[in-house]
Parts: structure tokens; sequence; C-alpha cells
């Protein structure tokens, strides 16, 4: 695994966490709210550097979260032998949490995935592309789950999932796609990023925008915004390709 970023101590990180239970009526006029949002976004604001969390499975969610748990540790015997002023914040994932955050990941990829009539017009968009699982809501092409962004340090937005028998916290997640170049990965608003580490990232901040909603209907009516389709914001939607 390439090293993580590691970003300024967490002793200093106030996080305050909020629990949102999501309803159906609740979630639709939070994704409203969060297009109406990003709609009036500029292209500057979209691409602000932000701190996330970023994974592609759940061994990378597991390691890294060991990793998170012993620098608090180590930072909480620094306090209590008072070489810290201020107490340091627990880590925003546990261990247990990685593989239902994980899951999560995966229902919110074939919720908002589009989907293409062809390989080839999937493989249009920049993206790797596979065959929809039996099962799926449509039939077609979507492209590749390519990892998630979670954002627990500006936005610790959370909800439950049953998971093993036992309820579990996980966050809110914006799933990325793999790009047909190896080493980056394609938000569902059409913009192509390098993210080869894992764990803690700096990302852009429309790294951690909803999926626009995927066109009902017969396969091959979705597709990737900002690229074959209308963007957000004036200035964000016609440029396409190319994030930070």
């Amino acid at each position: 695994m390439t090293e993580e970023n590691k970003p300024n101590s967490l002793q200093i990180l106030q996080i305050h966490r909020k629990k949102v239970y999501l309803g159906l009526a609740i979630a639709g006029v939070f994704a409203l709210l969060v297009y109406c949002n990003n709609a009036d976004m500029t292209e500057e604001e979209a691409n602000e550097p932000i701190d996330a969390v970023f994974y592609q499975n759940t061994t990378q969610c597991e390691a890294d979260a060991n990793k998170q748990q012993d620098e608090y540790a180590a930072l909480q015997k620094q306090y209590q032998n008072g070489q810290l002023e201020e107490e340091p914040t627990l880590p925003p994932i546990k261990v247990t949490d990685c593989a239902p955050q994980m899951l999560a990941a995966q229902q919110e990829h074939n919720k908002t995935a589009p989907v293409y009539a062809s390989i080839a017009d999937c493989q249009t968009e920049g993206v790797e592309c596979e065959v929809i699982p039996a099962g799926g809501q449509s039939a077609g092409y979507r492209p590749r789950y390519g990892g998630s962004y979670i954002d627990p340090y500006n936005d610790p937005s959370y909800t439950y999932i049953n998971y093993g028998g036992h309820q579990h916290r996980v966050y809110e997640t914006r799933t990325v796609y793999l790009s047909s170049t190896p080493g980056r990965v394609i938000t569902p608003y059409g913009r192509e990023i390098s993210q080869v580490n894992t764990g803690r990232v700096i990302a852009p901040r429309h790294t951690t925008f909803a999926a626009p909603a995927r066109p009902t209907g017969a396969s091959g009516s979705g597709t990737i915004r900002g690229r074959s389709s209308q963007g957000f914001g004036s200035s964000f939607k016609s440029t396409g390709r190319g994030g930070k």
C-alpha cells in the first residue's frame, strides 16, 4: 500500500458528530438541497482541498483504522503525561465498522452508477466498465467501482445499518469510478483526479458531493454528469475532465 498522507495531528481536530436517520422523504429533500448548493458552486470552490478519507476495500479501511487507533493511543499517553494541552480526538472510524462502511459504499455505487446500453458507450466516458451483475435494477454496463470518499472532518453525518446482526454506524459515502488511466478515478460529476493513496487524504471538495440521480427506465439512460450532460455551476459544468 502506498504510504497514506498525514495531515495535521489528531489532537487539533474538533469533530462534532450528528446522528442522521434518513427516511426516504428526508433523503429526497437532502439530495435536493445538496444539488442546489452544488449548482451554485464555482470551480474554485469545488476544487478547494479538504481533509477526507479514501478507501477502495475493507482491508484498506481496517489497516488505516488500526493505524489511527495506534496514533490516538500514543497521543492519549502524551496527554496523560502532560505533554499535550488538549485531549486527542478519537479516530472517526473503528475497525469493526469498516466492513459495514464499505458495504454501504457498494450499495451507493449500485444505486447511483450510470447505466449504458453498450460497453462502448460506457468506455466513452473514460472509465473502466463492467456488466451490471444479475439482479441489478437495470441491465447493461456501468463504470467499475473505484473507491469511496468519506468526509468525517467537514460533514460528519452518519446513519446506521444492520450488519452481522448488529447495528453499525456508517458515514455518508461518495463513490467514484475507476478511470481507464491507471492511478486515477473519475467522480460522478465527470472530474478525473489522481488518487493512489488510501486512508486520510487531501482531496478536492467535489469528491464528497452526492452523485446525480440516475435516470430511470431502460439501460443506456445514464451518463456521468459534466462529461456527456450538463454539470453544475456556470463555470464548473463546462470544464469536463481535469480536476486536481
